[in-house]
């Protein structure tokens, strides 16, 4: 279970106090759209953080709409970083990290220290959930080390309890540790229980009192006086309000209760359950909720297994919807960027207008000055007409210059545009498919009684299903970048039927249901030049195409073909081919909702992408239909130096 304490530096009295909720819903309410209403909502979003997490969201929602909608970086940098802890309570590491390093980001361009300080402190808390154990001591290590200048208390004592949290999580894992020993860790928690008794901040004290209990259970020093602390310290939490802290306490004491194999361990994790449901931590509560499904399931209690199996269905299909939803909001997140770069480049333009005006209207002067010149001096005149004629002459080359600047903005404008909104259409129709497969399985799970073999099965295909599909959506977002960052092409030496067998794997389960025969027919020596993320994208893409379309008990043959500094790799299925009307359109861009065939389900997105990237590799794709049944998809690519090696 994720623990994240402090998500917001407090300004004043301590925000957990009685009725701070209402005085800032009131103030909320008279203030209008200003910098000062992002921050009320990104406090009332560290108050209903601990309370009720979708509340929690919507503020953040809001204060992050407004910053972007007023250039308040500020504000917008803590939306991020609330934004990072929520999903981190909604068990979504890709998104906490990337909101995470935005927030971080964010902060290092305004030089902000404290919020430097508690970014970092979330991203190492993060790393310990992850495992990986030494970016969580460089990320708390530098949080520690920013924190010395600071005199910011909230931010110190909320440093003081996760520098502690880290060492009771590595006492649980059985690690030992460098950076944290238990002497200093104990002192860290000590002094940060008596920062928060002073600030009156009762989520810290009800946090730091909780690991402290911890310490006595798992530190074996006294486990019934840590046990005893920690069903008070819940008590305390449930009637504050504070429900996450009861559902954390809940389940310690359900895993405590369960290792020693004490009766009452169902109650903790019953109570753990309706708790994380109340205060919208449904995706915490998952793995319990298989256990109680599990152990009702095998005690023949049909209708409490009948129970926390619709719970556990429940919470994984609005899990999938938060997951899906939260990826969709990111990517409107990364367009409105390009947005206000599009805007950006529509102020430059503008203003090479205003400089050509104000360029004409300097030259009119000078021809005033010099006809009045003129009347003054002839020799003068003169010479004044000899430099105007030299200087009109670099205008000139100066506004073809900047003509021709405008036409190229004008024609990246147009491309990004006509970029745009084929993307939109692309994703409109291609992750439809994949996710109505995902929901007719969980539907089926929901709405059918199915034996336990059946529903492992169809838990099984869940999961295929959905990293297919944050395979697709991963692959989008390269695709993006590489049309719009600048993508530059180095070639690598790749092996083909590595990536190929590892490409396979993914596929083990489609493969053995099937009972298809795969004949890999590539030497293991042979080297190909390419991108291998690239090269591994277009593997997965043709090899789930051909077992997609492959009968059962068929063969899909992949074979590699050289002639002379270029290689072809065939993909052969016995499928029922490809439809004659699509076979020429298959890798470009068309409105395919009229369209039949291979293409369905969500290939043509993929086909356009594998045509996008064998363009960029300086190679090239192509399909066939087999003179008996079934196609062949091929690519052919250049060989590498001494692609081939000869067995000794």
């Amino acid at each position: 279970m994720i623990v994240i304490s402090g998500s917001f530096v407090r300004q004043g009295a301590a925000f957990a106090q009685k009725g701070v909720i209402s005085r800032l819903q009131s103030t909320a309410a008279l203030t209008t759209d200003s910098t000062r209403y992002v921050d009320l909502m990104n406090q009332l979003a560290s108050q209903f953080q601990h309370r009720q997490l979708d509340t929690c969201f919507l503020y953040l929602c809001k204060a992050r709409e407004v910053a972007q909608r007023l250039g308040y970086e500020r504000g917008e940098a803590a939306a991020y970083r609330g934004l990072g802890s929520y999903y981190a309570y909604r068990d979504n590491s890709y998104l906490s990290f990337r909101f995470y390093i935005d927030a971080l980001n964010l902060y290092k361009e305004l030089g902000d220290s404290a919020g430097i300080c508690q970014t970092c402190m979330h991203l190492g808390v993060y790393y310990q959930f992850e495992k990986q154990y030494d970016e969580a001591g460089e990320y708390m290590k530098r949080a520690l080390d920013i924190s010395k200048g600071l005199k910011n208390d909230s931010i110190l004592m909320t440093l003081r309890a996760n520098y502690y949290f880290i060492y009771l999580s590595n006492l649980r894992a059985g690690r030992s540790s460098d950076f944290v020993d238990r002497k200093r860790a104990n002192r860290a928690l000590a002094i940060a229980r008596q920062m928060g008794a002073r600030a009156g901040d009762e989520r810290l004290l009800l946090y730091t009192g909780m690991l402290q209990a911890q310490e006595l259970i798992y530190g074996k020093s006294d486990e019934a006086e840590g046990v005893a602390r920690l069903i008070a310290l819940v008590g305390e939490a449930q009637r504050k309000g504070y429900v996450y802290h009861a559902m954390y306490g809940s389940s310690h004491l359900a895993s405590y209760k369960a290792r020693n194999h004490l009766a009452d361990s169902l109650i903790f994790q019953r109570q753990m359950v309706r708790l994380a449901l109340e205060g919208g931590f449904r995706e915490l509560a998952l793995p319990v909720v298989a256990k109680l499904y599990a152990w009702y399931d095998n005690h023949n209690k049909s209708d409490s297994a009948s129970l926390y199996g619709s719970i556990m269905l429940d919470i994984m299909e609005k899990e999938e919807q938060s997951k899906t939803q939260g990826e969709l909001d990111y990517i409107d997140y990364y367009m409105q960027e390009k947005k206000l770069r599009a805007l950006q480049l529509q102020h430059d333009y503008q203003q090479q207008l205003l400089d050509k005006k104000g360029m004409e209207s300097r030259s009119r002067y000078v021809v005033i000055i010099f006809l009045t010149v003129l009347l003054v001096l002839t020799v003068l005149l003169l010479i004044d007409v000899n430099r105007s004629h030299r200087r009109s002459r670099r205008n000139a080359v100066q506004l073809r210059e900047k003509n021709r600047e405008i036409s190229e903005k004008n024609a990246l404008l147009r491309t990004n545009d006509d970029f745009k909104n084929k993307l939109i259409s692309l994703i409109a129709h291609d992750f439809r498919v994949p996710l109505n497969h995902i929901i007719d399985i969980t539907n089926l799970l929901k709405d059918e009684s199915l034996e336990y073999d059946q529903a492992t099965s169809l838990f099984r295909k869940l999961e295929t299903k959905s990293v297919h599909t944050l395979h697709v959506f991963d692959s989008i977002l390269r695709w993006i970048r590489s049309q719009l960052s600048g993508f530059v092409y180095t070639p690598a030496v790749c092996r083909p039927a590595v990536m190929i067998r590892e490409a396979l794997e993914i596929l083990k389960d489609n493969c053995t249901e099937k009972a298809l025969h795969i004949h890999l027919d590539i030497p293991d020596q042979l080297q190909l030049l390419a991108d291998r993320e690239m090269l591994q994208f277009v593997h997965r893409n043709l090899l789930h195409n051909a077992v997609k379309f492959s009968p059962v008990q068929g063969a899909l043959h992949v074979a590699a073909m050289v002639e002379g500094d270029m290689v072809t790799i065939s993909f052969s299925d016995e499928g029922r081919g490809i439809d004659p009307g699509m076979l020429q359109h298959l890798f470009e861009y068309r409105n395919r909702e009229k369209d039949r065939g291979r293409t369905n389900g969500g290939a043509g997105l993929a086909l356009i992408i594998c045509k996008d990237f064998m363009d960029k590799m300086g190679g090239t794709i192509q399909a066939i239909n087999n003179p008996g049944n079934g196609s062949t998809f091929s690519y052919t690519l250049p060989l590498a130096k001494d692609g081939i090696i000869q067995e000794q």
